[in-house]
């Protein structure tokens, strides 16, 4: 299937031009069990590389996952690199955590997660494989075969698969796995799960983190990997703030929250509290959150007018940004937390609205948003008021332009530079 991506950078002012007198095309196939049209999160990272390289001359070949459970909103123009989608098996439907479902079925589903091993989507991903096997057939092997994940175990179908034609292996991390507290698996999995991490980062040519804090996590855990390990940020896509100027509402003042609130993993009291101090009316808007979270804080918290709007397409979720007076990010306080550099940052970013982010200063996310006064990162409620009443006051202004080194043609330039000085003389 020929596809493209609505923000092709070809067609966008700031455009990523080809390299001029390029002698040899090159070929990358990426593998990620999240692309577009599905609308999540770990879509906007593989569609944006795809992109890329695709824009500098690379012919780019996508081997996609095609998840039936999350909805086919993520609207985009796939032209400009062939995109191979490999449809869920019974295992990753059955255990996909679809809304809507009953408690029995929702049960169903975390026991088939518990006991899938690596993941519920291995059987996907030895899909993907056995789709690569097949392209392999007719297609000159690639150079070069990233995987971005999670789930972590496109990482073993693009390992395989590299080693099968000799192209260099790019395992890609959004996020850690084996010591992800977030992960639901069984406790007897969690020392396999660790050797298995290991065995695959290790057949790497190149792992690549999203944060700094993921890059020396990494290095310090698997200290003979350090000299392949290397940061590649998310970043704001070219058009992603494009919409017009922000027209503040004169009825309250609104934020907006776009994400997943993970229960009580991630606390956004400290951001209630502060609001319900403010003397004004403050108005929250959830888009694609846990309903049940969404109704509980609404109901400990009255004298805010907090809205769940659901799961929308992914463009009306960044006009939703785009017209808040600010934008919530709530990334967690334990020390692993304090390595995530979220896409979402850098989807706010785009907006050029301020951000609240419920974070250690000191974290990732924290240390991005003061480098570029791009608003606060704190859980303390008195600083989170302080914050408000000046946002009330029409005293924090938005940011028209983004740095140019957290935009993500900069950020993947960085990628490109290092496939490139690995390439054989």
């Amino acid at each position: 299937m020929m596809g493209t991506d609505a923000l092709d950078s070809t067609t966008l002012p700031g455009a990523i031009s080809s390299p001029p007198g390029l002698a040899v095309r090159r070929h990358i196939w990426i593998f990620s069990y999240w692309f577009p049209p599905v609308n999540e999160v770990g879509s906007s990272r593989a569609v944006a590389m795809a992109r890329y390289f695709a824009a500098r001359g690379w012919k780019v070949t996508v081997i996609a996952g095609a998840s039936e459970v999350v909805p086919q909103t993520f609207v985009t123009d796939l032209s400009g690199f062939d995109v191979h989608y490999v449809a869920d098996g019974w295992l990753t439907r059955s255990s996909s955590f679809k809304p809507g479902r009953g408690n029995v079925a929702h049960r169903l589903s975390t026991a088939l997660r518990l006991l899938s091993w690596p993941d519920h989507v291995r059987p996907v991903a030895r899909a993907m494989k056995r789709r690569a096997a097949e392209l392999l057939r007719d297609l000159a092997p690639p150079d070069v075969i990233l995987s971005t994940a999670l789930p972590f175990s496109v990482h073993a179908a693009a390992r395989d698969t590299a080693q099968r034609c000799g192209a260099l292996f790019v395992a890609d991390n959004r996020d850690i796995w084996a010591r992800n507290p977030y992960k639901l698996t069984a406790p007897f999995y969690k020392s396999l799960d660790n050797r298995y991490e290991g065995r695959v980062l290790a057949s790497a040519d190149l792992v690549v983190a999203v944060s700094e804090g993921m890059s020396d996590y990494y290095r310090a855990t698997y200290p003979a990997l350090a000299d392949r390990i290397i940061t590649v940020m998310n970043g704001v896509d070219a058009g992603t703030g494009e919409g017009g100027d922000h027209v503040p509402d004169p009825a309250c003042l609104r934020l907006v929250y776009t994400g997943i609130l993970y229960g009580e993993r991630r606390d956004v009291k400290p951001l209630l509290r502060a609001a319900q101090r403010l003397g004004s009316k403050v108005c929250i808007d959830f888009y694609g959150s846990e309903p049940e979270i969404v109704r509980q804080i609404a109901s400990e918290f009255p004298a805010i007018d907090i809205v769940d709007r659901g799961k929308v397409p992914r463009a009306e979720a960044l006009q939703a940004q785009r017209s808040a007076d600010a934008l919530v990010l709530v990334v967690g306080t334990a020390p692993w937390e304090d390595t995530l550099l979220p896409g979402k940052l850098f989807e706010y970013i785009g907006s050029g609205r301020p951000i609240i982010a419920l974070a250690n200063p000191g974290s990732d996310s924290g240390k991005i948003i003061a480098r570029y006064d791009l608003g606060i990162a704190t859980t303390h409620e008195d600083d989170i008021a302080a914050f408000l009443a000046r946002l009330a006051a029409d005293a924090v202004p938005g940011k028209a332009d983004v740095p140019a080194d957290l935009k993500r043609a900069h950020q993947l330039r960085i990628l490109e530079d290092r496939l490139d000085a690995m390439r054989p003389a």
